[in-house]
């Protein structure tokens, strides 16, 4: 049996990422921390409200407070990244730290959720799913030009939603090899 309730999980994203879409027209803050705290927040919080297993309140709002901080710092890496690879020629400079900020926003909350007892990562899955994030982060850079850029929430969305689905198909892959239905297992 799967550890969430991925229903649940992938419809509350689908909330946020409404009420994130919502909340840009409003002027609430300008400051890029406290909206990536945000992102970290919200998708932290659809993870624990998705849990089959519930567990303390005190131990999920830790995780939530957690994630929120991370964020931060990923949001920190890529800052410190533009000026590390900001004289690769063209848009290589910042499509690689974004990258890099993407990955390794992916690797740290993964061992989050491994260490919280809530998805057992192993180093493939949080490989293919820090490849998700990357290629989803890229998409939204992408697909931002012709949308003219909603903002940053746009880049947290897609991303949220490559990393959930990582999980996901992370989750079924578990599932049929204990299962005993997949022979590369």
């Amino acid at each position: 049996m799967s550890r969430l309730f991925y229903p649940r999980h992938f419809l509350l994203l689908a909330c946020f990422s409404i009420l994130l879409a919502v909340m840009t027209r409003l002027p609430l803050t300008d400051n890029l921390a406290v909206s990536f705290a945000l992102y970290g927040a919200l998708h932290a919080s659809a993870l624990v409200l998705s849990l089959r297993a519930p567990q303390p309140i005190g131990r999920n709002c830790l995780f939530v407070v957690i994630a929120a901080g991370l964020c931060v710092v990923t949001l920190r890496v890529g800052m410190v990244g533009r000026h590390l690879f900001g004289a690769l020629p063209g848009n290589l400079g910042p499509y690689t730290a974004l990258g890099v900020s993407s990955a390794t926003g992916a690797l740290t909350y993964g061992m989050l959720t491994r260490l919280y007892g809530i998805f057992p990562m192993t180093v493939v899955s949080l490989c293919v799913i820090s490849l998700g994030c990357v290629l989803a982060t890229f998409l939204a850079l992408f697909s931002a030009g012709p949308l003219h850029f909603p903002g940053p929430w746009w880049l947290a969305v897609l991303w949220w939603h490559a990393y959930s689905g990582g999980l996901w198909y992370v989750d079924q892959r578990h599932g049929r090899a204990l299962r005993g239905r997949d022979p590369r297992q």
